[in-house]
């Protein structure tokens, strides 16, 4: 079916994919329960993995605080042509008697016990890893914090994936690893989610692969979610202006406890469907998104100097707060002082501006805190800009 196979790739690399590559039933035999494709389609018998990387202008300018934005313009344009690619393939083995079913890029996950809303969520598991069949399809490796890492582009990439019940000739496995162990993406989480020791192994096609181990994917959730953005140091931050006491909690049902509170207190988060999926909001266009964190993937470059670069970056980037019109603007971290809030985080404000009213209110009966109202932070996530 060699013709079959050229022409995929074909498809793929002609609808903006850098990379592609085909993996066998087989070789996700023994990898964790995650990369089993049955689970979205039984009897499949080739992955089809293909990748485009993201805009590094829009990272960098993210990175260093210069824009928030243009990150998620790329994000989006980048999940449309995923699933464009995606379409596009199924078309095809369907039109050639074969069974096929794209993958969500994002946001689709398998039930969990107590995981009944998107609140309570917690153990994220997805409907199939698009990083443990684009190992298995020679895309690239377990990079350090987990993220695939290709050799072109480091971790900076989007990844989606088609299964189908064809039988397609695979693809070799990457023999090197392109992560260097360099840990960077230890030094860029507002959370401490990746450890900076200890490891965990998977097996893909016989091979087994380690990376660091995580905490709770709660406190990924705390951190990506936006719910805290201060670095560890107190230095820097993500594009989130809001706070948590930190460190996070050791017990790790509080961290699930409080992962949960911070979600159900986002009013942001209120009257949307539960588990919308990355391609409900890709296509719609009244969404925009508003990445605040990402950072273990974004700094991921392929060459050493320019990871540290990106660091560097973020490191003096200064830290995000809101203004008294609700715009967020990165200032060195003494210029910023936390308020409370009704959502259960504080947040980081001009300290200049802390006075300044309506804006800012005390709470009732407590003469030393201070509050913000709900129409005057408006979202927790920021969709005020």
């Amino acid at each position: 079916m060699e013709i079959m196979e050229t022409k995929i790739k074909a498809i793929a690399r002609e609808n903006g994919a850098a990379l592609v590559g085909i993996a066998s039933r087989e070789r996700l035999n023994d990898a964790p329960p995650s990369a089993d494709p049955d689970y979205l389609l039984p009897s499949t018998q080739s992955v089809i993995s293909f990748a485009i990387p993201l805009d590094r202008r829009a990272i960098r300018d993210y990175l260093s605080k210069r824009d928030w934005l243009s990150r998620g313009t790329d994000q989006k344009l980048i999940y449309q042509k995923l699933y464009n690619i995606s379409d596009r393939l199924v078309d095809l083995l369907k039109g050639r008697g074969f069974e096929a079913r794209w993958v969500h890029a994002n946001k689709s996950y398998r039930p969990e016990p107590g995981g009944t809303d998107h609140f309570s969520r917690v153990e994220i598991v997805p409907d199939f890893s698009l990083r443990y069949g684009a190992v298995a399809a020679g895309l690239g490796t377990l990079g350090w914090s987990g993220n695939l890492v290709t050799p072109q582009f480091g971790a900076a990439v989007y990844l989606g994936a088609v299964l189908t019940t064809a039988k397609l000739e695979p693809d070799p496995l990457l023999e090197e690893s392109p992560c260097q162990r360099c840990k960077i993406c230890t030094t860029v989480c507002p959370v401490e989610m990746i450890s900076k020791r200890q490891t965990v192994s998977v097996t893909i096609a016989g091979r087994e692969y380690s990376y660091a181990k995580k905490d709770n994917n709660a406190r990924c959730i705390i951190g990506c979610g936006g719910f805290h953005g201060l670095g560890p140091n107190k230095k820097w931050s993500t594009w989130s202006p809001y706070r948590v006491d930190y460190p996070l909690p050791a017990d790790e049902a509080e961290l699930i406890e409080l992962s949960r509170r911070l979600r159900r207190a986002d009013p942001d988060r209120q009257d949307k469907p539960a588990f919308r999926t990355e391609r409900d909001f890709c296509f719609d266009p009244n969404e925009t998104y508003f990445d605040t964190c990402g950072n273990c993937g974004l700094v991921c470059w392929e060459k050493r100097e320019e990871r540290l670069e990106n660091q560097r970056l973020l490191w003096n980037s200064g830290v995000v707060a809101l203004n008294y019109q609700g715009r967020r603007v990165a200032v060195p971290a003494g210029e910023t002082a936390e308020i409370n809030t009704p959502y259960v985080v504080k947040v980081a404000v001009l300290h200049h501006e802390i006075k300044k009213a309506p804006v800012l209110v005390p709470v009732a009966g407590k003469s030393s805190a201070a509050t913000v109202t709900d129409a005057q932070v408006m979202s927790l996530l920021g969709r005020t800009l």
